[in-house]
Parts: structure tokens; C-alpha cells; sequence
């Protein structure tokens, strides 16, 4: 704890010290401090949000708690109203529509990659799992329209019930509430549509789907940076996302310009997961960094966030998937380690949860 009795002036110099998650640049050079004084023991801090977020971030809202813990107040946070635009200033873009309520939803959580081919369902999948089996309420919806794979992965062929009005309920699996445009369709339906259909189904997904009282839901975003990923971003409230890549060169370019879109629409990035980071020969021991190695390092240094976790190349994976019984749900490392994930985002998020359980197979 210092000596010096603290001024909003100091706080607000130590508050150039947070970034907000993701971005390479402070809270107080962004602008996004727009008052601080003391009452009492708190200090008040004022934040003027980007994307015109009406809630703190809760990883943002600890990274601020922290910074000024030394200086024995502790943190009340409030949002400012925005900035008003000077009369004649050019508008930035079209507004976009309303974002969807999601009143019984504590955290939504993007899961992206921006690459395809790098495992970004299977971690989201999983995660959702674990999520769910650490005792957290948790749905998990699957954003990828042309290519859904989560009745797969999940192991279930079931369809959602109607609820009434063009309201439907999800179904679900493991404990996990989930919903795929693969649920609506056979094995073989091809989905050809423009971007004005797939944000529309998306926008529905959210709405009308009743997910009743979620602490997290776990939204896979499709590969690249379109139309279904700005939808995502504008209409839902986003908590935080986590950003999935491989080691190979190749994965990493895509991967950043992912991280770039988060920060382009002010969404925190909580984290990086390394997939496909080595394999280990069941049979010699020998370890062959197949995709090369380093690269999850690489983008989390670029993102200004953690790597959260490296994930092994591990048949059991590939398995899992195919028999509907994620990995994350079964003992081992690969298992243990998407659990340490769920538990870290959780803390992250600050959700409340048991210890993760391990079902039986």
C-alpha cells in the first residue's frame, strides 16, 4: 500500500497501466476514462465504453481492481453516457439494429479462428462441456450456418421442440443447451444462402430460442471475419472471445486479422488457445512438432492477451468427436486440459462453479 493519500489524479495515472483486453493501447489513452473521484474508501471511476457497451467487462472490471489495490481503495465502476457528436459531424456507419436481449444470460462467450481447419468447433465444443460440468448452466450455440457440426460432435440427431409462436426450445446434450442450423437439416442438405439469410437465422437463434437461465453461452463462430461474425458482435452483448489457432504460419495471418476484427468492434479478447501443438508417439515417446511450434505464443503476444492453454494432437480427439462423447468430458490430459481452460475463463468471466466432474464414458 503507498504512503501518499491517493488523488483522482493518481488514479488515473495508474489506470494507464490497464489495457483493455485485447488492444494494444491503455484504458486512459483510448479514452476511455471519463471521470474519477474518491468517496471514502472507493474510488469512482467513470468509463466511457466503446460500441456504446452499457456493462463492464469482467475481465476489465478485474484488471482495474487490481491496479488499484495498492493504493488501499477499491473500485466502483460505472459506465458514462457516450460522447456527444459536435452538431454537423459525419456519422461513422449505419446504426446497427438493436442488440438481441438475452435477459436470462450471465456471459456470452465468441469462440473464433478466423482459419478453418484448426480445430476451433472441437474447443469450443469442449469447452462448453466443461463449462457445464463444472456445475455452470451453459448453452452452446453453433454459428457456423453452412458447415454445422455440433450434432455431430455432441452425438445427438435430436430436433428442437417448438415453444409456441416461432419460439423453439434447444436440445439438450451432456448438459449443455444447444442449437445448430444441422439440427433442422437431413446429413446431405446443402445450405446455400446469402449473408441477409444467415444473419437473420443467427439474429433467430438468439431470440427466439429459449434458452432460459444461462451463466455462459458459448457461441462458435464460423471461420473468417463476415457477415455472421459482425452480426455476433452487434447484436449480442459479447463478454469476451477466445481466439483458436494452430502453430503453422499459414494459421496465424488468418488468426490476426481475426484478433483485428475483435478490436475493430471492441470485443475483449480473453485469451489465446494453441490447437494441434505437437504430437507424442504412443508407441516411440518421440515428440514431432507437426505444425510447427510456437505460433499460439506468437498471437498472444500480438493480441495483448494470455495463451491460455496448448493442446496436444491426440486421436482421442478425433474419436471423441466422431462417437458424440466429447473429450472433455472423459479422464487424461487432453481432458484435464480443457477443464483448466473452463476454469480459467470462468474465473475470467467470473462465474460461479464447482470442480469440473469427469463422466463416465
Amino acid at each position: 500500500m503507498t504512503t501518499d493519500k491517493p488523488t483522482p489524479e493518481s488514479i488515473r495515472g495508474t489506470l494507464a497501466a490497464v489495457r483493455y483486453p485485447g488492444f494494444p493501447r491503455d484504458i486512459v489513452s483510448l479514452g476511455m476514462v471519463a471521470d474519477v473521484s474518491i468517496e471514502g474508501d472507493h474510488a469512482v471511476i467513470a468509463l466511457r465504453l466503446p460500441g456504446g457497451r452499457t456493462d463492464v467487462p469482467p475481465v476489465l472490471e478485474s484488471a482495474v481492481a487490481d491496479a488499484i489495490a495498492p493504493t488501499g481503495l477499491r473500485a466502483r465502476l460505472v459506465v458514462a453516457a457516450p460522447a456527444a457528436e459536435p452538431p454537423g459531424a459525419p456519422r461513422s456507419g449505419p446504426t446497427p439494429d438493436q442488440p438481441v436481449s438475452l435477459p436470462g444470460v450471465r456471459a456470452v462467450l465468441a469462440v473464433s479462428s478466423a482459419k478453418g481447419g484448426v480445430g476451433k468447433s472441437t474447443v469450443a465444443t469442449n469447452l462448453a462441456c466443461a463449462f457445464a460440468a463444472s456445475g455452470l448452466r451453459t448453452g452452446l450455440l453453433d454459428a457456423d450456418v453452412h458447415g454445422p457440426s455440433l450434432p455431430i460432435m455432441m452425438g445427438t440427431d435430436a430436433r428442437p421442440l417448438a415453444a409456441g409462436g416461432n419460439r423453439f426450445h434447444p436440445v439438450d446434450r451432456h448438459g449443455v443447451r444447444c442449437i445448430s442450423m444441422g439440427f433442422f437439416l437431413d446429413e446431405t442438405s446443402p445450405v446455400i444462402w446469402r449473408g441477409p439469410m444467415v444473419a437473420g437465422l443467427l439474429r433467430q437463434f438468439l431470440a427466439d430460442c429459449e434458452w432460459g437461465d444461462l451463466d455462459v453461452l458459448v457461441i462458435d463462430l464460423p471461420p473468417g471475419t463476415g457477415d455472421a461474425q459482425l452480426t455476433l458482435a452487434q447484436q449480442v452483448r459479447l463478454a469476451g472471445a477466445v481466439v483458436v489457432t494452430t502453430p503453422q504460419e499459414v494459421a496465424l495471418r488468418d488468426v490476426m486479422r481475426g484478433v483485428a476484427m475483435f478490436r475493430q468492434v471492441q470485443v475483449p479478447i480473453l485469451g489465446v488457445v494453441e490447437n494441434m501443438a505437437g504430437f507424442d508417439c504412443p508407441s516411440c515417446g518421440h515428440h514431432d512438432d507437426v505444425f510447427g511450434r510456437g505460433g499460439g505464443e506468437a498471437v498472444a503476444r500480438a493480441a495483448g492477451a494470455p495463451l491460455l492453454v496448448s493442446l496436444p494432437v491426440d486421436p482421442a480427439v478425433r474419436r471423441s468427436g466422431d462417437d458424440g462423447f466429447p473429450v472433455a468430458l472423459s479422464d487424461g490430459p487432453l481432458g484435464e486440459g480443457y477443464r483448466r481452460l473452463a476454469r480459467t475463463l470462468a474465473g475470467s468471466l467470473r462465474l460461479a462453479g464447482g470442480d469440473v466432474r469427469v463422466a463416465d464414458a
